[in-house]
């Protein structure tokens, strides 16, 4: 019997703890300690398993663009019509974001963070690479299986996506209109639906 790989079980449950820690409180007053103390153990320990705060935000990062992945697809495999998929998968995500704002807080503090370290400014780059490539690949799969294609690249209707929800959930984690975000979550898309080029 094979055993479980103890060092990555190790991994994400320091990644959960530093998830939470963050979405408590935030990331200016989370440090490499308290990601240790969080996770149940001492910093020695925790760089065994990650080299610093910067790899430990990267892992992160990855984790949240993971969650995004997984709550679109359990949409899109909910639906028939590829209409349908897409209208499902956008209203899944923003469930996501209403149930858990404080997440979102947590992802743009990462970013701002990034922008604002040069030594960490890959890590702004690449979580909107990351996040471009999800939907870009989930809009890949579900036009293929409907056997129809975007009218413009998966790529440009990826960014478009991302660019909406970015000001959306803006808007919503300041103050917190679900009313009007479910009427803009409508019209954001109608124009993907649109742009797309989906009847």
């Amino acid at each position: 019997m094979a055993r479980p790989d103890t060092s990555n079980e190790r991994r994400a449950e320091i990644i959960a703890a530093t998830i939470g820690l963050l979405a408590r409180d935030g990331l200016a007053r989370t440090t490499t300690r308290k990601m240790a103390e969080a996770a149940g153990m001492n910093q020695a320990t925790l760089l065994y398993y990650f080299d610093g705060k910067d790899d430990l935000l990267f892992a992160v990062l990855q984790e949240m663009m993971r969650t995004t992945q997984e709550i679109a697809r359990s949409a899109v495999q909910a639906h028939h019509s590829l209409r349908e998929t897409i209208a499902g998968g956008l209203r899944a995500f923003w469930e996501h974001v209403e149930s858990a704002p404080e997440l979102e807080i947590m992802q743009y503090e990462l970013t701002l963070y990034a922008l604002r370290n040069p030594d960490a400014a890959w890590l702004a780059k690449q979580q909107y690479r990351g996040y471009c490539s999800v939907v870009e690949q989930l809009f890949c799969d579900i036009f293929t299986a409907a056997g129809q294609r975007s009218r413009i690249p998966y790529d440009a209707l990826a960014r478009f996506v991302v660019g909406g929800l970015d000001g959306m959930i803006l808007q919503f984690v300041s103050d917190r209109d679900s009313e009007r975000a479910h009427t803009d979550l409508e019209h954001l898309t109608t124009a993907v639906l649109a742009l797309a080029g989906v009847e």
